[in-house]
């Protein structure tokens, strides 16, 4: 027994032992294979190379009818600028824009213009003293013999010709008789200035008085 144990070790030992040099040399195969050597390359010879030497070339010939150096033309310049001399004169402003022009308002419709009037308007004036127009003849006789008397009153209309056109009566005396009396009488005597409007022009008008009747002494 003792014999084959040791038998047995020694195979194992050389068992194990030949393991690891297979195991070795797989590795340093593989070390070996995957070793990449690099070798630089020698630098390239430079190029020479010769200069060669050009002649100039012709100078270009004059021509008979030269041909005008083209001008800048000159195009009007509608730009507004303000020039400013430092320490030489002064400021010059620039030029004001127009200013748009509004649209014209509505014009409102002129009205009719009363003229004052060249003359004052006047009304129809008695020529003479009215007290003429009706005396004590003319006292009708049946009121005198009845001694009838009063106040009459009494509205003209004054004709453009000055001359009497109606009478009437605003104020009665109470007797027909001396009523009658009164505008018969004054449409017979009275005469007037006719009245005149506003530009001078002569116009029927009005004219109102009364008369009183009294016993005469």
């Amino acid at each position: 027994m003792s014999y084959l144990d040791r038998k047995h070790t020694s195979n194992r030992t050389a068992t194990i032992i030949a393991v690891t040099a297979i195991e070795a040399a797989a590795i340093f195969a593989v070390v070996r294979g995957l070793t990449v050597e690099f070798t630089r390359s020698p630098a390239p010879t430079p190029l020479e190379a010769e200069q060669i030497r050009l002649d100039p070339p012709p100078a270009p010939l004059p021509s008979p009818h030269p041909t005008p150096s083209a001008q800048p033309s000159h195009q009007p310049d509608h730009t507004i600028h303000s020039r400013v001399d430092l320490g030489t004169g002064p400021i010059l402003p620039l030029r004001p824009e127009p200013m748009p022009t509004a649209s014209p308002m509505p014009q409102p419709t002129p009205i009719a213009v009363i003229e004052r009037p060249q003359f004052a308007p006047r009304a129809a004036r008695a020529l003479g003293r009215p007290s003429g127009w009706a005396t004590s003849n003319d006292y009708p006789a049946r009121d005198l013999r009845e001694g009838n008397a009063g106040v009459t009153g009494f509205r003209l209309t004054i004709g453009s010709d000055g001359r009497v056109q109606s009478c009437a009566i605003t104020m009665s005396s109470g007797f027909p008789g001396l009523d009658r009396a009164t505008c018969d009488n004054v449409s017979r005597r009275a005469r007037f200035e006719p009245a005149t409007d506003g530009t001078g022009a002569k116009v029927p008008g009005s004219y109102a008085n009364s008369i009183h009747w009294v016993f005469p002494d």
